[in-house]
């Protein structure tokens, strides 16, 4: 099985940690390894080779993370401009055999449950070696707002949800009916390819002649023109939400998209009350906040609530629970200060 992992994701909930150069699947947040690094190391055991979506600016960040895990030739897609993950994993594909199992993953999440992750791998690997096109569900731990979902029953997919409002999230906690929408998938190579050809086939085509065009070598490099010519659409949209051929599988692998400040809060505070990623943190008489801080110290007094981002150059601070503020944020950083993006 090959693992394609995508790394197109710019990380803008996570400004300022996260910068268009440096997006959060580069970045240490948890000090030992990169999300990105993280992905490899987990995906080792199960895969044979490693095929990585990225863009040019990024192509050094890729180069020397897998280098620093001991995997020299980076091979995949180099996009000239992204096109959303259904275009991405089409290119790919198209180079591999029509047999080829293919786990697709995003950089930029965390998985902390080795043990459940691996057994949902192999599961998902059994129903793809079937002919079927496997997604990954993840058993809601609460009424998430910030994720998509999928009703399923046993193993097979009924149908997929995008983000719900909160009372609407509480009704599919409550019927037990639905997952969150991993983002992770398990198909055969000619498999996907099919289902593309026969849902999207303006994207099948347009991918096909990029693919047919491109420079090809460890890394494929389609032209801009071609690229452009692709519409741009998510594998959801494309393929999944279509396909009569999808299966899921439930799991629970201490999954986190870390798609906002309040989502590392709830992984980083465990059963504690405060949580801090950073070397100088001090809590007092302070409750349910999060620092994230650089080599200065923070100190928190008689406050609640508050979300603290210390970098270099910048410091945002924010009430907790309104963290996917951040894009309101980014657009006055956008037209007063650049060159902090």
């Amino acid at each position: 099985m090959v693992n394609l992992i995508l790394c197109g994701g710019t990380g803008t909930r996570l400004w300022p940690l996260s910068r268009k150069k440096t997006p959060k699947q580069f970045v240490r947040i948890f000090r030992d390894k990169s999300l990105f690094e993280e992905a490899l190391s987990r995906n080792r055991p199960l895969c044979d080779k490693f095929l990585v979506a990225t863009n040019i600016e990024h192509l050094p960040l890729v180069e020397k993370q897998m280098a620093r895990m001991g995997i020299e030739k980076v091979e995949g897609l180099l996009e000239p401009s992204g096109r959303n993950t259904a275009p991405a994993i089409a290119l790919i594909l198209m180079g591999l055999p029509r047999d080829e199992l293919v786990l697709v993953s995003p950089s930029d999440h965390r998985i902390t449950k080795q043990d459940q992750y691996v057994g949902a791998v192999n599961r998902a690997a059994e129903l793809a070696s079937q002919g079927f096109l496997v997604t990954f569900g993840i058993r809601p731990q609460y009424a998430e707002t910030g994720y998509g979902y999928i009703e399923a029953d046993g193993e097979n997919a009924i149908s997929f949800r995008e983000k719900p409002d909160r009372q609407t999230a509480e009704d599919y906690l409550a019927s037990g009916h639905y997952l969150w929408n991993s983002g992770m998938f398990v198909f055969s190579a000619g498999g996907f390819l099919d289902e593309l050809s026969n849902y999207a086939p303006e994207v099948f085509a347009a991918a096909t002649r990029a693919y047919e065009r491109a420079e090809k070598g460890y890394l494929l490099r389609p032209h801009q023109e071609d690229m452009m010519a692709i519409p741009s659409i998510s594998i959801d949209y494309a393929v999944m939400e279509k396909s009569k051929r999808v299966k899921v599988v439930a799991c629970d692998p201490g999954w986190s998209d870390l798609g906002s400040f309040d989502a590392l809060y709830d992984l980083v505070r465990g059963d504690g009350d405060n949580a801090a990623l950073a070397d100088n943190a001090t809590f007092l008489n302070s409750r349910r906040c999060l620092v994230m801080g650089g080599e200065k110290p923070i100190i928190l007094e008689g406050v609640e609530d508050i979300i603290v981002v210390q970098t270099d150059d910048t410091t945002l601070i924010m009430r907790r629970g309104q963290s996917q503020n951040v894009r309101d944020v980014l657009k006055v950083v956008a037209e007063r200060r650049p060159d902090l993006l």
